[in-house]
Parts: structure tokens; sequence; C-alpha cells
């Protein structure tokens, strides 16, 4: 029969292998029948890929939720040079085959990694379609009979489970597909011993027990010196190819020795009856049809589950289920009956047999537990297994077989898929969570992510600061929920939200900055007014006001906001809400109209069923409120949860100057940016943006906002925040910088010159001196890395998880130049303001010694600085401020200025593009007003005014990264513990930023420079020519230890100064023999109690 086939072409001619040009036509229907499977498995394979949540394949926490399986790792594998390749015991050359065709296939059709591997993955299930089709082909099977038994691969639970996702399970079974084909055409003419190690290096590859093939397919083919000649040069081969890899990947595992079994020792456990009957079910079994799967909460990753799969019970995910069992079962005795009675293909079934043997032991004992995630490897060898049954006379038997459990088998598999992947969607982070329901609900309104601040009291704690976003939508906490606004017309159709009306058209300020409570913001767009206050800790209340009669305007609250969290409850009584049981909302009138519901319903936006309470266990409910037409709302939002007070006295949110300014709008940043700045606080310590984006202190950023707050008239606040830079050396957040020690003392000094207080002095200069010593270790360390850290105090009850005792702090240079930090040119230049600053302490505590020697040094450091030859003051620009250790050469500095001005600026002085880093190009512009170049220091404030995050509020965002820093990985931030701040560009507010801005504009109004032969106080130098046309006030602004306050009357300058005696200077802008009138008072009032 078999030799009437080949005759009548009805299977592929095996004597003649090669096919030229003219043999395509002949197999032109084959070749239709291959690309028809191509086309339905890719379709499959493309949606059900997509079926599957992003995170399961890119987040390495949720590690083993699909079924035990790496997938994470396996995506890191063959997508970053910096994963971690230590799988690559068990599979030796997996990254170097996959890596290059996904980055090849990103590379050429300009896509993300993850749509590059769907793409590799939709690939590799044509290839393994089509090669079963081309292994039954060659078996001798109709085309009939190839086909329905390649359809019974396709809905088998193997493919429907693991062809839709990055594992190697699908190469493996790719390669062992292809071994067995190679052994039946070995049946019919003789290979090179090439084509034998290319098999036997194919096989090893992807998953090293499926060498099984590769070895098997040699032994039965050649005697044993021929068999050991083949297999010890693959090996090598295989070890040549594993050292090109190791190259590549840096930190992959040798996956040939006695190392690589012994680690697998863990994975395997001593065989029991039920272990082995589960074995043996998911063996034969589930790897064809998959039982009834339950969701249970994993007990390692508080967000997921894990799947329990009733495995001694085959048939239980459906009746389709027990149909396609039976079944399977029939064709699986059919086929034994035809692989023992058959004569055909006697070397496919030595192999066939022996590997089907091997396998099942290797999983006896190896990954018991999680056989199924081997299904792979198990369903082509059961395939061929059964095909076997055609070659009996019961084969239309197995026809009717196969068909049965072709539909049996596909609905079971796919219902059970589409069940378990649609769950999957429900799980993650909160954070995973959103972005989830944002694929499922594209057409759903979100967060605008962007801009957010935060409303809170002066150092309360993080649970207790509100956010806010642009337009007016809300959370009262961290985790709370969202507020938003929606504006519909009369037909109910919607027309703008809070979240998506566009920020040029949206305008906001702060309010109530002079009062004792935490301050509002207003909010005016084209269709309404908001505003947001706190009339107690714990109460938030929102006046809504519509800006015309032709809109209705609805509050909903969501699960989803600026800060949100899921809301598992909602209970309306008819005059208060109740949200999460734990949220009071009240002040709705009688006539407004509430409804409650969940997101996940059909066109929920507009959905007005009355329900008074409503449960969602995914936390997706909703509260639609429709006020009624009225003139403005007043809606009052309650925790019914008892709230801590602030550890900070503050008595208003604003700096301690009263100004009278012709700008208001420079008014507006400066106080803003005090307010900014408390609001951030966190008991006594500072953020760098807000606490959920990093939640560690790093001390150069805060050690510049303590100094805008002190230069601000909030001494108090200061003198608190001090003790953590006091008692900290060298930690800025996570990571040892040479700069530190000097950014404290300077840091320090500001808050002692400004309390003036003998006993802060005394506490506060045991901290000083070892600091300044610290400073005199690196200055006079000729080796790499830093000096002997004894004494040294370092932040470790911080976070002792993240703390790395490392010399990461810079690039170490080739001439260690005496007198100077070879570590960081910041270093130097900070520790010249340091060594000052501690010999003025010093001298105030009669220290003399000490002050003599510090200035001494600094002078040294200071000479060293000048003279060094490679200098960039375009990437460090405190030249003048805040170290003035470039004050005797003005002219250098400008140079350099110059040329970065020229570089980054267009002819009216804006950027040509964002800054690198904000705070760096603030400080930039206040070494221009040192310059007294006014005019370019009002190009970068108009500048940044112009590109606010959230506008009119004052804020920018930036890169917590700094050019040269070491990057922090993004699970540093919280915020995927909440629903909301969703995959922001930037962080914001950046405090290192609002410091720098409060910084510069306080020196434009007032600043002592200390380039003079003596200090001496400049009045106006940052005002433009325009002011003086106004009459000007400056009071109360608080100098070096000085209280300043001083006037512009339109002909003369009088100053007043409550402190000591120095000389007095007015800036470039006033005309020339401007009169100056000097008072000099004595202090009457501490500075404390600005």
């Amino acid at each position: 029969m078999y030799t009437n086939w080949l005759k009548q072409g009805k299977i592929f001619s095996l004597n003649t292998i090669k096919l030229p040009s003219k043999k395509v036509f002949d197999y032109r229907i084959d070749i239709l029948i291959g690309l028809a499977l191509a086309i339905a498995i890719a379709i499959a394979t493309y949606f059900g890929t997509y079926q599957i949540p992003d995170p399961i394949f890119t987040d390495i926490y949720v590690q083993d939720v699909w079924f035990g399986s790496d997938i994470p790792t396996v995506f890191g594998n063959i997508t970053s040079f910096n994963s971690d390749f230590g799988r690559n015991n068990k599979h030796p050359l997996f990254p170097l085959f996959v890596f290059p065709l996904v980055f090849a296939i990103a590379k050429l059709l300009q896509l993300d990694s993850l749509s590059a591997v769907r793409v590799v993955i939709i690939c590799v299930a044509i290839l393994w379609i089509c090669s079963l089709y081309f292994l039954f082909r060659l078996m001798g099977c109709y085309r009939l009979d190839a086909t329905l038994f390649s359809l019974l691969g396709a809905v088998s639970a193997a493919s429907i489970f693991w062809l839709v996702i990055p594992e190697s399970f699908s190469f493996g079974s790719l390669t062992i597909i292809l071994g067995l084909a190679f052994v039946v055409l070995s049946q019919y003419r003789p290979f090179s011993s090439v084509w034998y190690l290319a098999v036997n290096i194919m096989t090893v590859s992807i998953t090293i027990t499926n060498w099984m093939v590769g070895i098997l397919a040699t032994v039965v083919n050649h005697r044993w010196k021929k068999i050991f000649q083949i297999l010890i040069v693959s090996l090598l081969l295989a070890t040549g190819l594993w050292i090109i890899q190791r190259i590549v990947f840096t930190n992959s595992g040798f996956p040939f020795q006695p190392g690589t079994f012994i680690g697998e020792k863990k994975f395997m456990s001593a065989p029991s009856s039920k272990s082995i009957l589960a074995v043996i079910s998911s063996f034969f079994y589930q790897t064809m049809v998959m039982p009834a799967t339950r969701l249970v909460d994993s007990p390692i990753r508080p967000d997921w589950v894990k799947f329990n799969v009733d495995t001694l019970a085959p048939g239980s995910g459906s009746s389709w289920g027990t149909v396609a069992i039976l079944t399977w079962t029939g064709l699986l005795c059919l086929g034994i009956w035809g692989f023992f009675s058959t004569k055909k293909h006697p070397k496919l079934r030595i192999v066939l047999g022996l590997t089907l043997v091997g396998q099942l032991l290797i999983h006896s004992v190896y990954g018991a537990e999680e056989t199924f995630i081997y299904s792979l490897h198990f369903i082509p060898l059961l395939l061929t297994l059964t095909v076997f049954s055609l070659f009996t006379p019961l084969r239309p038997l197995s026809l009717v077989l196969a068909i049965i459990l072709i539909f049996s088998a596909g609905i079971t598999n796919k219902t059970q898929f589409n069940a378990i992947a649609s769950s999957l969607w429900n799980y993650g982070t909160p954070h995973q969570q959103v972005e989830a329901q944002m694929k499922l609900r594209p057409a759903d309104l979100w967060p605008r992510s962007t801009g957010h601040v935060i409303l809170a009291s002066p150092g309360s704690l993080l649970e207790n600061k509100a956010f806010h976003e642009p337009g007016g939508s809300f959370s009262p906490q961290p985790g709370s929920f969202g507020v938003s606004v929606w504006v519909v017309d009369s037909r109910g159709n919607l027309k703008a939200t809070s979240d998506n009306i566009p920020l040029s058209e949206i305008q906001q300020q702060l309010i109530d900055l002079s009062a004792e409570k935490t301050p509002g913001i207003l909010t005016k767009t084209a269709y309404y007014e908001t505003s947001w206050s706190s009339p107690k800790v714990g109460s938030w209340k929102l006046n809504l006001r519509p800006i015309t009669n032709e809109n209705k305007l609805i509050v909903v609250i969501r699960s989803v906001g600026p800060a949100g969290g899921a809301i598992p409850s909602l209970d309306w009584d008819g005059q208060r809400l109740l949200i999460s049981d734990r949220w009071k909302v009240t002040g709705l009138s009688k006539t407004a109209k509430v409804y409650l519901g969940s997101e996940n319903t059909k066109d929920w936006q507009r959905e007005r069923a009355n329900r008074s309470h409503w449960n969602d266990p995914y936390g997706w409910s909703y509260a639609r409120l429709e006020l009624d037409r009225q003139d403005s709302w007043n809606l009052v939002i309650e925790d019914n949860q008892s709230i801590s007070e602030p550890n900070l006295d503050s008595t208003k949110i604003a700096s301690s100057l009263v100004l009278d300014l012709p700008d208001q709008q420079f008014t507006q940043s400066l106080e803003a940016q005090v307010a900014h700045l408390l609001m951030g606080l966190v008991g006594t310590r500072t953020h760098p943006s807000d606490p959920i984006s990093y939640p560690l202190t790093r001390y150069r950023d805060g050690a510049y906002q303590m100094v805008a707050l002190t230069r601000a008239g909030q001494l108090d606040i200061a003198k608190k925040l001090s003790t953590y830079f006091a008692e900290n050396d060298w930690f800025n957040s996570t990571v040892p910088e040479a700069d530190i020690p000097a950014v404290g003392i300077w840091a320090l000094e500001e808050v002692a010159i400004a309390l003036q207080e003998p006993d802060y002095d005394q506490w506060l200069w045991p901290h000083i001196r070892r600091k300044a010593e610290l400073i005199e270790n690196m200055l006079s360390s000729n080796r790499p890395g830093y000096p002997v850290l004894t004494g040294t105090k370092f932040p470790f009850s911080e976070s002792p998880d993240f703390m790395r005792v490392d010399l990461t702090a810079g690039k170490l240079k080739s001439d260690n130049t005496p007198y100077l930090i070879s570590l960081n040119p910041a270093a130097s230049v900070m520790s010249y303001r340091a060594l000052n600053d501690a010999a003025t302490l010093a001298e105030r505590l009669k220290q003399i010694d000490d002050a003599q020697h510090w200035r001494s040094q600094a002078e040294q450091l200071k000479t060293a600085w000048q003279e060094a030859k490679k200098r960039d003051f375009s990437s460090f620009p405190k030249g003048l401020w805040s170290s003035w250790i470039d004050d005797s050469e003005p002219s250098l500095i400008t140079q350099a200025l110059q040329q970065s001005w020229e570089e980054s600026r267009d002819s009216k002085g804006a950027f040509l593009q964002a800054p690198q880093s904000l705070n760096t190009a603030i400080a930039e512009a206040h070494q221009w007003l040192m310059l007294e170049r006014p005019e370019r220091v009002w190009a970068t404030l108009k500048w940044f005014w112009q590109n606010q995050a959230s506008p009119g509020l004052y804020t920018w965002g930036d890169h917590l990264n700094q050019p040269n820093e070491n990057p922090i990985p993004k699970s540093f931030s919280k915020w995927h513990r909440f629903r909301g701040w969703l995959n922001p560009s930037s962080l914001t507010p950046h405090y290192w930023t609002s410091a720098e801005m409060l910084l510069l504009q306080l020196d434009m109004l007032t600043y002592v420079d200390h380039s003079a032969t003596s200090p001496t106080l400049i009045i106006g130098a940052g005002m433009p020519s325009e002011w003086l046309e106004q009459p000007i006030s400056v009071k109360e602004q608080l100098v070096e230890g000085n209280l300043i306050n001083w006037t512009w009357d339109g002909k003369q300058v009088n100053v007043e100064i409550q402190g000591e005696t120095m000389n007095v200077k007015v800036g470039s802008v006033f005309p020339t023999e401007t009169p100056v009138n000097i008072k000099i008072l004595p202090k009457t009032k501490a500075l404390k109690s600005i």
C-alpha cells in the first residue's frame, strides 16, 4: 500500500528529496494546505497572544503565574542584553538563536520589544503547524489525514496555552518535530555526518533534555564509534556557540557540566503514587484537553493568582471535555496498536518510543507539579504516536475520532483559555489593573496623568496628602478615589471632562496662601470654575460653578484619578454618599441625581439605573452625581477615619516677604515655590518629587530645599529639617557621592546664620567639623575611591535594602591634581564654599585655629581649581552662585556660559529644546544674575513660566536621574500601588527645580555679593527696566541673617537693614547715580518668628 502511495504521488517522493522548481507545481495542493494552516494558526495565535495581559510577559514579579512558567525571564532573555540568563543551563543556546530574530523584527518593522516578540511568536506558530503537516506527509499520510492531525495539534491544550506566549517550549517543540522528520527521511536515503551534527545541535540548543531526539536519531543510523564521534563533535560545536553567546550575553551559564544537573535538584522530588498518576494524567491527557482550572490567591504574589488544575480529573473542564477525553483515549489506543503492529518506520518508532519513555520518566521526578509547562514537547510525540492508527485497518475510525476531537477539544480548550486569560485582566498591581482596563476600554475616559501637585499641610504623612491634576481632577488621599468634572450638553452627550480639556485652555492659581491652613486651588475653564480647599484636616470642599447655562455639569467619582484606588462599595441614602465604607460626600441638593454602578457595565457613562447600594469585587464602582442647574455647588468630602496632625507648624504656607511689585506673575511664582516645598514635606524629611514617586530623601535635592525655605523665612521648619542633613554625610539617597559633605555644610550654615542661635551653633559644631574633616581627607587622598569612612554617619535606617557602600559618585580622572577632589569636580567647587562656611561657624564659636586652617585649605583648593587645565563651567554652573569660587575671574565663566547660551538658545533667549536638567538651567541663570545680565535671567524665567507642568501653579517636571548619575529603577516608585499617575513623561513637582527657582527670584530682589572686598548688599539686581516706571516695595526679606526692607519711589532707593552694617549697591538696571538712603536698625524680633 505504501509503495502504491509513492507511485500515485499521494505523499512526498522520498527518493527525490531535492525539489527542483518544476516539481513545485506537483506539490501545489500541499503548499495551499500549508498556507491555509499557517493563516489559521497565525490568526488564532495573534488573537490569543493579545488576550493575555502584558504584565504576564514583561513583569518579573509575575513570574510563575502562567502555570509556573518563567515568561518574564524568557522575555528579558530575548529582548535585553542585561537580562538574567541563569536559566540557560537548561536552554543552552536559546538567546543566541532567538534574540537576533526579535531584534531584527523590531528594527525592520519599527516595533517595540513586546510587539516584536509577539510577531516572533506568530512566526514560530506558523513554522510549528507547517512542520507538523510536513512530518505527517513524510510518514505517508494522505493530505486529508495530515491536515486533520495537524489541526488536532493546533486545538490541543498544549498549543492553545503555550504557542501564544514567549517561552522556549514552542521552539523546543519545533526542534522535536524537525528531528522526527529527519529520522523519517533518514530511513530512505543516507545523510552525511554534517546533517547529524546539525540535528544534534538543533535539538540540544533550546532545551537540553530534547537532545535525546538528536542522540537517538544518530544512534539508529550509525555504529557506536561513529555515534560517539558525532556526539562529541556536536558537544564541542555547541560549546563553541555557547562561547559566542557568553561574549554577547555575559552572564550566560555553562550548560554542559555536572553542576547544571546538580543545580536542578530543587525541582526534583521522590515519586509517589499520587504524583506519578498526576504526571501520567498531565502527560497523556492535559497535553490535549485542559481540565477544570480554578484561580486562587497566590501566596507569594499578593496582587496575582495561581492556577489550581484538577489534573486527576482530565475531563472536568466541561461536558465537551469529557467527550474529548474519551475520544483522545480511543485515538491513543489505536495509535499504540498501530505503533506495535506496523512494520513501517522502524527507525522512527525506535526514536519515538524511547523519546516518549524518556520524557515521561524525566518528568516523573523533575518538575512533577509543572508537567503541563512542557506539554508542547509532548504533543508532537503523542500526535505522531496516534498517526500510526492510520496504518491500521481502522483508519476510518481514527479519522472520525480525530474530527470529533478537533471539535470537542477545540471547544473546551478555547473556552478554558478565554476564561483564564480574561480573568487575568482583573489582577496585577493597581497600576497594571488600570492599564489593562485602558486596553479593554480604549474609548473610555482616563486620567491625564500630568502636572499633578500635592495639597497638604507641611509635614503631613503621605497618606494625608491630596493630589490635584490640571482641570480640577482630585484625589483626597493616595489610594482613595478620583473626582472629575464632566460637561454634557442638553442631550447628555459628553463635551469635555476635567481630564481632557487641553492645558492651554486651563487657568489655575493657588489660593488662601496667607491663611493658617492648607492652600486651595482655583481652576477656570471655558465650561466651569472649581476650587478645592481643606476646611480642616481630613475634609475637602469642592466649590463648582458653571460658566454658562448651556451645559450640564456632572461630578463623577471613580476608582481612577490623580491618586485613585479601588472602590469596592458605594452607598447612597438620599443625603450622603458613602464610598468604600470610609469616605462621606455631603452637600448634594435634594434634586441632584445619583447613579451607582460598575465601569465594566456597557455604556456605563450614560447608565441611569436607580440604585442605593453597589458592590464590585474588583473595585470598579462609580458614582455619577448629576447636579441640578444653579449658580454653584459646594460638595464636602470627609474621611471617617481619624487623621493624625502634622508635626510641623507653619504660621502660613508662604514666604515671610511682603511684596509690592509691578509684575504679579513674579510674585505668584515666588509664593508658589514656597507652598509646593512646604506641602511636599513628609514629617521632617524632604523628597525630590512627590513622596510616592521617590520614597527616600535625596540629600542634595533636600539641601537646596532647606536653604530655599530658610531664605523664604520658614526658619522653624528649616531648623527641624536640618537634623537629617547634620547627622548624615555621604548618601545622596542610595549612593555615596563626593560633594554631599560640602553641600551639607553649606546648607546647614545657611540655616545657622539665619537663626543666629548660640545653642543651635553648639549643637551643629561637631557635625560641621566631621564633614569638614571628610572634605580634607578627600583633598589629601591620591588613591581611587573615597577615603576610609571611619566615623561617617549613614542613613541606613531609611531603607537598608537599597543602600550600597560603593564608589559610584563619579569617574576618577587620570590626573590627580593636588588639592582637588578628582572623584567629582562638583565636590571641589562646593568644598571651597563649605570650608569657608565651616570657618565662619568656627569663628562664631571662637575656634580660631580651625577657622584659619579651613580658610587656608579653601584658598589652596581655589588656586588649584583656577589653575586646572580642564574646566567645564557650563556643565556645573556654580562658579559664582553658590560657591563664589570663580569670583576673581568672571571673564572665564562668562565665556563658558556664553558658549552654553549660544548652543542652547534661540535669538530671543528661549531654549531650542527642553534642558536636560531644569534645576541646572535655573542655576545657570543664577550665574547670569551675578554677572549683571538680568535680561538673560528673564529670558530663562519667561521660558519656565511658559512651560509649566500645571498651568498657573508654577511647577515643573524633570527626570530624577541627572546627567552622569546612576539610573533609578522604575520599581523605586510606589505609584504601582495606586490607580493613578500612569506612565508620566516626567516627575512633578520637581522640588530641586522649585528650590532653585525660589532662590533665584529672592536673589533677583536682594542678595549679598561675596566677590567684593567686603560683603555688599545688592538691591534689585534682577529687575527689568520697565519695573522702574512704578513704585516697588520689598519688605521682610531675610538675607544672611539680616532683615531687609527696601523701596523705590521712582527717584531713589530707600534701604532699611535690621542687622549688621554692610555696603549697599543698586543693580545695574537702576539709573547711574541713583540716590540710596540706608538705615541700619537693631533686630527687634527673633528671626524664627518671621
